[in-house]
């Protein structure tokens, strides 16, 4: 009973603590909006070669061996079903409409989003952020605004370079593993994926690196004890990114999958 209790608790403590940071997030999200007509372009171009141009390697890297993954892991029950050609279609379809995004933000919330809040916290445990404020200059202007705008728009490059070389992964196991034709894996990859389904995953390649953002800069505002809160934040960011960043993804299946999908 008490051990039900203690759960339980805990439970309600996590639910009130994600609850308090997605308001958060919220209101940062609307002062950042109101900075939006101030923007500089040279500071988001800034941001977009730091966390955009310098992940290529690793997000196609990743995806890349995601692809081949998933043909490897599929191929089996396919060759079962007298169907192996269609491993091309599964993996197509898969990498475009959810893995290319999801992988691409993962990495994503570990390359840029744990150094946007170590350089946010150690700012704030510095008090630097308190000098911008007596200022009368904006942190959420010069810091939040540049690197949500570069972050989201490098999102959705990354989020297209993973969707090919998701399929190249694909396609390079099903052409010299299992065999498959390459005009035939081609054309059977081309037929699955549809025109709609890239812009649904730019879409949640676009939302997904707001969230990283988001997390990112209110866990460095909120950065408090020298190096160890520096360290908290920065590990917060990641582990906090990654969860909301599941949790959105199952909103999107639902929404394009049912609520969008028609009868």
């Amino acid at each position: 009973m008490v051990f039900v209790s203690q759960l339980l608790g805990s439970l309600g403590r996590l639910a009130m603590f994600l609850i308090e940071e997605v308001g958060e997030m919220g209101l940062l999200a609307q002062r950042t909006a109101g900075q939006l007509f101030r923007m500089r372009p040279d500071s988001v171009a800034v941001q977009m070669i730091r966390f955009g141009i310098r992940a290529i390697p690793i997000v196609a890297l990743v995806n890349l061996f995601v692809g081949m993954i998933v043909a490897v892991s599929m191929s089996e029950m396919l060759r079962t079903l007298g169907v192996i050609n269609w491993t091309s279609r599964v993996v197509a379809v898969s990498v475009t409409r959810e893995l290319a995004p999801l992988m691409t933000a993962i990495v994503m919330s570990g390359f840029a989003g744990a150094a946007i809040a170590a350089e946010i916290a150690t700012m704030t445990v510095n008090e630097e952020i308190l000098a911008l404020q007596v200022g009368a200059l904006s942190p959420v202007r010069l810091l939040v605004l540049p690197r949500m705008i570069g972050v989201c728009m490098m999102m959705m490059c990354l989020t297209l370079i993973a969707m090919v070389l998701g399929m190249l992964g694909g396609w390079i196991v099903g052409t010299v593993l299992l065999d498959i034709g390459s005009p035939t894996y081609i054309e059977a990859n081309n037929d699955a994926v549809k025109w709609l389904d890239i812009p649904k995953g730019l879409v949640k390649a676009f939302a997904f690196g707001m969230i990283v953002t988001l997390v990112a800069c209110r866990q460095g505002f909120k950065a408090e004890g020298g190096a160890l809160g520096v360290g908290r934040a920065t590990t917060s960011a990641v582990v906090i990114s990654i969860c909301l960043i599941i949790f959105a993804n199952l909103c999107f299946a639902i929404l394009f999958n049912w609520t969008l999908a028609g009868p």
